[in-house]
Protein backbone atom coordinates (compact mmCIF):
# COMPACT_ATOMS: atom_id res chain seq x y z
CA UNK A 1 0.00 0.00 0.00
CA UNK A 2 2.91 2.40 0.77
CA UNK A 3 4.14 1.93 -2.74
CA UNK A 4 0.45 2.71 -4.26
CA UNK A 5 0.77 6.02 -2.63
CA UNK A 6 3.98 6.56 -3.87
CA UNK A 7 3.81 5.79 -6.88
CA UNK A 8 0.43 8.09 -7.30
CA UNK A 9 1.83 10.84 -5.31
CA UNK A 10 5.29 10.70 -7.89
CA UNK A 11 2.35 9.89 -10.63
CA UNK A 12 0.63 13.66 -9.70
CA UNK A 13 3.68 16.05 -9.23
CA UNK A 14 5.21 14.63 -13.12
CA UNK A 15 1.81 15.39 -14.44
CA UNK A 16 1.53 18.67 -12.36
CA UNK A 17 4.79 19.82 -13.51
CA UNK A 18 3.79 18.44 -17.42
CA UNK A 19 0.74 20.63 -17.39
CA UNK A 20 2.07 23.44 -15.25
CA UNK A 21 1.47 26.04 -18.05
CA UNK A 22 -1.86 25.48 -18.48
CA UNK A 23 -2.65 25.69 -14.51
CA UNK A 24 -0.25 28.77 -14.34
CA UNK A 25 -1.48 30.90 -17.55
CA UNK A 26 -4.73 29.23 -18.15
CA UNK A 27 -4.05 28.99 -21.73
CA UNK A 28 -2.16 26.01 -21.85
CA UNK A 29 -0.94 24.31 -25.76
CA UNK A 30 -1.89 20.56 -26.34
CA UNK A 31 0.86 20.08 -28.99
CA UNK A 32 5.07 21.51 -27.38
CA UNK A 33 6.52 20.83 -30.75
CA UNK A 34 4.43 23.26 -32.30
CA UNK A 35 4.45 25.78 -29.30
CA UNK A 36 8.30 26.17 -29.17
CA UNK A 37 9.13 27.46 -32.42
CA UNK A 38 12.69 28.66 -32.89
CA UNK A 39 14.75 29.90 -30.55
CA UNK A 40 18.14 31.99 -30.92
CA UNK A 41 19.72 34.41 -33.67
CA UNK A 42 17.10 33.69 -36.28
CA UNK A 43 14.32 34.65 -33.98
CA UNK A 44 14.84 38.23 -34.15
CA UNK A 45 13.11 40.75 -36.33
CA UNK A 46 15.87 42.66 -38.34
CA UNK A 47 14.12 46.07 -37.65
CA UNK A 48 14.64 45.41 -34.09
CA UNK A 49 18.02 44.08 -34.66
CA UNK A 50 19.07 47.69 -36.22
CA UNK A 51 17.30 49.61 -33.88
CA UNK A 52 19.62 47.91 -31.18
CA UNK A 53 22.53 48.84 -32.97
CA UNK A 54 22.89 51.94 -33.74
CA UNK A 55 25.85 53.85 -32.21
CA UNK A 56 25.85 56.17 -29.58
CA UNK A 57 28.78 59.31 -30.58
CA UNK A 58 29.64 61.65 -27.82
CA UNK A 59 29.97 65.35 -28.76
CA UNK A 60 31.99 67.24 -25.54
CA UNK A 61 31.58 70.34 -28.11
CA UNK A 62 29.75 73.04 -25.50
CA UNK A 63 29.74 70.57 -22.44
CA UNK A 64 32.13 71.39 -19.05
CA UNK A 65 34.46 68.88 -18.96
CA UNK A 66 33.45 66.38 -15.99
CA UNK A 67 37.12 65.90 -14.10
CA UNK A 68 37.51 69.18 -14.39
CA UNK A 69 36.16 70.99 -10.48
CA UNK A 70 33.43 73.50 -11.10
CA UNK A 71 34.36 75.44 -8.17
CA UNK A 72 37.63 77.78 -9.48
CA UNK A 73 39.95 77.75 -6.30
CA UNK A 74 43.44 79.46 -8.01
CA UNK A 75 41.15 82.59 -7.88
CA UNK A 76 38.01 82.42 -5.83
CA UNK A 77 37.16 86.22 -7.36
CA UNK A 78 37.24 85.28 -10.74
CA UNK A 79 33.81 86.28 -12.00
CA UNK A 80 34.50 84.40 -16.11
CA UNK A 81 33.44 87.36 -17.94
CA UNK A 82 35.29 89.70 -19.50
CA UNK A 83 39.33 89.19 -20.41
CA UNK A 84 41.16 87.65 -17.84
CA UNK A 85 42.66 89.56 -15.02
CA UNK A 86 46.31 91.48 -15.34
CA UNK A 87 48.97 92.12 -13.07
CA UNK A 88 47.79 94.89 -11.62
CA UNK A 89 44.39 93.81 -10.65
CA UNK A 90 45.60 91.32 -7.94
CA UNK A 91 44.60 93.95 -5.38
CA UNK A 92 42.01 96.69 -4.78
CA UNK A 93 42.58 100.29 -6.24
CA UNK A 94 43.84 101.91 -3.19
CA UNK A 95 46.21 99.28 -2.36
CA UNK A 96 48.76 100.60 -5.54
CA UNK A 97 51.22 103.29 -4.73
CA UNK A 98 52.13 105.61 -7.37
CA UNK A 99 55.77 105.52 -7.35
CA UNK A 100 56.83 107.60 -10.59
CA UNK A 101 55.65 109.10 -13.65
CA UNK A 102 57.63 109.16 -16.99
CA UNK A 103 56.60 112.26 -18.59
CA UNK A 104 57.22 113.98 -21.75
CA UNK A 105 57.44 111.03 -24.17
CA UNK A 106 54.95 109.64 -27.10
CA UNK A 107 52.75 107.19 -24.74
CA UNK A 108 53.40 108.50 -20.78
CA UNK A 109 53.79 105.93 -18.70
CA UNK A 110 53.04 105.19 -14.32
CA UNK A 111 55.10 102.98 -12.25
CA UNK A 112 52.65 101.52 -9.83
CA UNK A 113 53.43 99.59 -5.95
CA UNK A 114 51.48 96.93 -4.99
CA UNK A 115 51.92 95.81 -1.12
CA UNK A 116 53.82 93.06 -2.06
CA UNK A 117 56.61 95.99 -2.96
CA UNK A 118 56.34 94.58 -6.83
CA UNK A 119 56.44 97.27 -9.61
CA UNK A 120 54.51 97.48 -12.18
CA UNK A 121 54.33 99.53 -15.64
CA UNK A 122 51.55 100.89 -16.73
CA UNK A 123 49.94 102.89 -19.47
CA UNK A 124 46.55 105.01 -20.58
CA UNK A 125 44.28 101.74 -21.22
CA UNK A 126 45.59 99.55 -18.27
CA UNK A 127 43.34 97.76 -15.71
CA UNK A 128 44.28 98.76 -12.51
CA UNK A 129 42.17 97.07 -9.39
CA UNK A 130 39.24 94.50 -8.89
CA UNK A 131 36.51 96.73 -10.14
CA UNK A 132 38.21 96.92 -13.59
CA UNK A 133 39.31 100.48 -13.14
CA UNK A 134 40.72 101.83 -16.78
CA UNK A 135 43.95 104.03 -16.52
CA UNK A 136 42.26 107.22 -18.87
CA UNK A 137 44.93 110.24 -17.86
CA UNK A 138 48.50 110.20 -17.03
CA UNK A 139 49.51 113.87 -16.46
CA UNK A 140 53.25 114.76 -14.87
CA UNK A 141 51.92 114.97 -11.12
CA UNK A 142 48.82 111.73 -11.12
CA UNK A 143 47.21 109.29 -12.96
CA UNK A 144 43.61 109.13 -13.39
CA UNK A 145 41.64 105.64 -13.32
CA UNK A 146 38.17 105.69 -14.32
CA UNK A 147 35.77 102.90 -13.07
CA UNK A 148 32.67 102.91 -14.19
CA UNK A 149 29.40 100.50 -12.57
CA UNK A 150 25.34 99.50 -12.98
CA UNK A 151 23.53 101.23 -9.57
CA UNK A 152 20.66 98.42 -9.16
CA UNK A 153 18.28 101.04 -10.99
CA UNK A 154 20.44 100.13 -14.46
CA UNK A 155 22.05 103.57 -13.62
CA UNK A 156 25.78 103.82 -15.31
CA UNK A 157 27.87 105.66 -12.74
CA UNK A 158 31.61 106.64 -13.87
CA UNK A 159 34.10 107.55 -11.19
CA UNK A 160 37.07 109.41 -11.47
CA UNK A 161 40.01 108.45 -9.28
CA UNK A 162 43.15 110.45 -8.68
CA UNK A 163 46.67 108.87 -7.86
CA UNK A 164 48.53 111.19 -6.72
CA UNK A 165 52.61 111.19 -6.73
CA UNK A 166 53.83 111.57 -3.30
CA UNK A 167 54.73 115.16 -2.38
CA UNK A 168 52.31 117.19 -5.23
CA UNK A 169 49.36 116.98 -3.52
CA UNK A 170 49.74 120.06 -2.53
CA UNK A 171 50.62 121.55 -6.02
CA UNK A 172 47.17 120.29 -7.43
CA UNK A 173 44.78 122.45 -5.87
CA UNK A 174 41.51 121.76 -4.18
CA UNK A 175 38.89 119.31 -5.99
Amino acid sequence: MRFTIQTAALLAVVGLSAGCDFLVSGSGTPNREKAAGPVGPKAIDDTKKKAVEQEFVYNPIGKRDPFQSFINIEDPGATGVGPPPTGTQKYELDQYKLVGIIWGVERPRALMEDPDKVGHVAEIGTYVGRNWGKITMITSGEVVVTEEYQTIDGELVVNNISMRLPGTEDLGGSQ
